[in-house]
Parts: structure tokens; C-alpha cells; sequence
């Protein structure tokens, strides 16, 4: 992987973390989708949760799901887990 894709996984997991704090959104299931996994190159779902800090969420559900847009591959499983888990939404 890049550098330049590293120094966005945290930039992006900054964006993300401030985004978490918006009251609207408090307790909000949080689905991540790891696009691309049908390139070599793409950086595996564990990587990117990781360089996302997706670890620290503590207030809410969250997955990151693997991904191709390309294929359709996994797609339908993240969507899946969102309308399973909108309704356990924290009050």
C-alpha cells in the first residue's frame, strides 16, 4: 500500500470520528464499505478498520464489510446488515 493511502485512512478516520460526535447521529449503526477487493492492490478490511480506528467506536454497532462494486461481491451482505441493525438504533 501507499503512503498516501495510509495518511487518508487517517485523515478519513478523523473525518469519521468527528462525524460520530454530531448528536444527530448519536448511536447510529456505522457500515464501512472496503470497495475494491477484487484488485491485488486493494487494502484488506482489517487494514482499513484499523487505519480507521474503527476499534474505538464504543457508542454504536459498526462493520466494515468487504467489498467489489465491480462484481457485486458483499454488497448485498452490507446492506443486509444495515437493515438488520438500523433497528437496534441506541435512543
Amino acid at each position: 500500500m501507499l503512503y498516501a493511502d495510509r495518511k487518508r485512512f487517517e485523515e478519513t478516520g478523523q473525518e469519521l470520528a468527528e462525524l460520530l460526535e454530531e448528536e444527530k447521529l448519536s448511536g447510529v449503526p456505522v457500515l464501512v464499505f472496503a470497495n475494491k477487493q477484487d484488485l491485488m492492490t486493494a487494502a484488506p478490511a482489517a487494514e482499513i478498520a484499523e487505519g480507521l480506528n474503527l476499534h474505538t467506536i464504543r457508542d454504536r454497532i459498526w462493520q466494515i464489510q468487504a467489498c467489489s462494486a465491480v462484481t457485486s461481491e458483499g454488497v448485498q451482505d452490507g446492506m443486509t446488515w444495515v437493515c438488520k441493525n438500523i433497528a437496534t438504533r441506541k435512543k
